[in-house]
């Protein structure tokens, strides 16, 4: 088992270009670079089973050589993804299937107590495909960290409909994550880039059965600065209500509304408002640092929208400060600086 650490940017089609006349330049690393040409298949049963135990199942073919893959459930804070990854070799001389994974060849471990491995290997089939040219830069660094930088261009297919892939994905091979934040916001300078919160699997269901409505969940909001309270609960909210701007801020950029408008413009409060919390009960420049970028969000989104103005409000949500300021709360919530003031 592989326990990954990725970090996912969307971006557009000039990223190929930037990364190596702009980007591999300024990261002072020794680079090896590959380019693949990938196709995918995914895999689920008609009720989706797999997708209710947040499972990724998949064949990957790159020049007749074959690998089955199963993602299990893990965690996404933000962007940043940490998933456990199986992987296994196929080789079609030995008679091993590459059209359809075999289930039993992956840990029994692998699995949920829920899923009956045999009744789903006879139940899944293909629901749709994924084909793009992938371009892969190994970055090692000096201080030892070392960051797989792919960018990826191409398409999910599901009968005769299509969705883009264009995407750069960091992920972390060797050393502290710092390092793919400090790539992360270096591409930032020099691209037009959202932060990801969508796989590739996740974007062939969107494209099968339709995205899933996008609800504004009622939870507490702020936690009381007169009580004492753990650095987790802050965490925890924090969380959600920095996935819930990223899910709202994807949405209005595909339908705009005003009660989407006013949604983004509460958890903007509600983050400002913890933020500040936060650094009251847990003393820290970084909290403080965040807290005053997320003021200043505030504000401009209060013009935007009070203007009503459907491409201001989308140059407020893609420009490159509000997504340096989303990269900042999730390194932050990630490295917790506050516990070295403990």
């Amino acid at each position: 088992m592989e326990y990954e650490i990725e970090l996912k940017l969307l971006t557009n089609e000039k990223a190929g270009e930037v990364i190596e006349k702009k980007l591999l330049s300024q990261l002072n690393a020794s680079v090896t670079q590959e380019t693949q040409r990938l196709t995918n298949h995914y895999f689920d049963t008609p009720d989706r089973t797999l997708r209710q135990h947040d499972i990724g199942l998949r064949i990957r073919g790159n020049n007749q050589k074959f690998e089955q893959t199963l993602k299990t459930a893990g965690k996404s804070m933000g962007g940043l993804h940490q998933r456990p990854e199986y992987n296994v070799q196929l080789d079609g001389s030995k008679k091993q299937n590459v059209d359809v994974p075999t289930l039993r060849l992956f840990p029994l471990s692998a699995w949920p107590n829920t899923i009956d491995v045999d009744d789903l290997q006879a139940k899944i089939e293909t629901l749709f495909t994924t084909h793009f040219e992938r371009r892969i830069y190994l970055l090692t660094f000096s201080d030892g960290n070392i960051v797989e930088l792919v960018w990826d261009l191409g398409e999910v297919t599901s009968g005769n409909k299509s969705v883009p892939i264009c995407e750069i994905e960091l992920e972390l091979k060797k050393g502290s994550t710092a390092a793919l934040f400090n790539i992360a916001k270096r591409i930032v300078c020099l691209l037009p880039i959202t932060i990801g919160n969508d796989s590739k699997a996740a974007l062939g269901y969107n494209l099968c059965d339709g995205s899933p409505v996008k609800k504004f969940e009622q939870y507490q909001q702020i936690l009381p600065k007169n009580m004492q309270i753990e650095a987790e609960e802050f965490v925890r909210l924090l969380t959600f209500l920095l996935q819930d701007f990223q899910m709202f801020s994807a949405e209005i950029r595909r339908h705009h509304s005003l009660k989407l408008a006013a949604n983004i413009k509460q958890i903007l409060n509600a983050l400002v408002d913890n933020f500040e919390g936060f650094s009251h009960h847990f003393p820290c420049s970084s909290l403080k640092l965040i807290h005053m970028k997320l003021k200043t969000l505030v504000d401009d989104w209060f013009l935007v929208t009070q203007q009503n103005d459907k491409n201001a409000i989308h140059d407020v949500l893609v420009r490159a400060q509000t997504t340096q300021l989303q990269l900042d709360i999730v390194q932050c919530l990630v490295e917790r600086p506050w516990s070295s003031n403990i």
